[in-house]
């Protein structure tokens, strides 16, 4: 299985649409929007949302992050991931350095594996030697995807109610 880590161009706005159709179709993820998808959800149109990834400075509170589609060999995007060049107190408590998501329709297939292990890569390019990267409690899946990446374990911590694990990646 083979991926491609791009920054999202219009050219992708019809796929991007699509993957939206499948978190709707297949999860309620849209209700709180889609992990590492830097707050899609948000905004009125897939187009603003490009200009806002490109840019990467977010939105007021934002630390600077870049964005990523992660593409297959049919060229089809199977997922979302971003990766935040700083750390804020609440990203150091609950959000982590990247956050990632997967289409439903494509899950249990590694692809966040391999979206993780190339993001690290870039986060080592970028200066970042020490990568946090958090997950509910609940979510064993993208646990076991920390873990497959030399995810260290540190500590868990509460957020609304509910158990949010830290890992570290060096």
């Amino acid at each position: 299985m083979k991926i491609d880590l791009v920054k999202p161009e219009l050219k992708h706005v019809t796929q991007i649409s699509n993957v939206l159709n499948d978190f709707l179709k297949n999860s309620n993820e849209m209700i709180s929007g889609i992990q590492g998808a830097s707050d899609i959800h948000t905004f009125e149109n897939i187009d603003e949302w490009i200009k806002f990834a490109q840019e990467g400075t977010g939105k007021e509170g934002w630390m600077p992050f870049r964005q990523f589609l992660a593409i297959n060999e049919e060229n089809e995007i199977v997922g979302f991931i971003n990766l935040r060049l700083q750390l804020n107190d609440y990203l150091l408590n609950f959000g982590g350095h990247i956050g990632y998501g997967v289409c439903p329709s494509q899950r249990k297939k590694g692809f966040a594996t391999e979206m993780l292990r190339q993001i690290i890569k870039i986060a080592k390019k970028e200066g970042i030697t020490e990568i946090l990267i958090t997950c509910l409690e609940t979510n064993i899946a993208s646990e076991k995807v920390i873990l497959n990446n030399c995810g260290i374990f540190e500590d868990a911590r509460i957020k609304d109610g509910e158990n949010i694990k830290r890992f570290w990646i060096k």
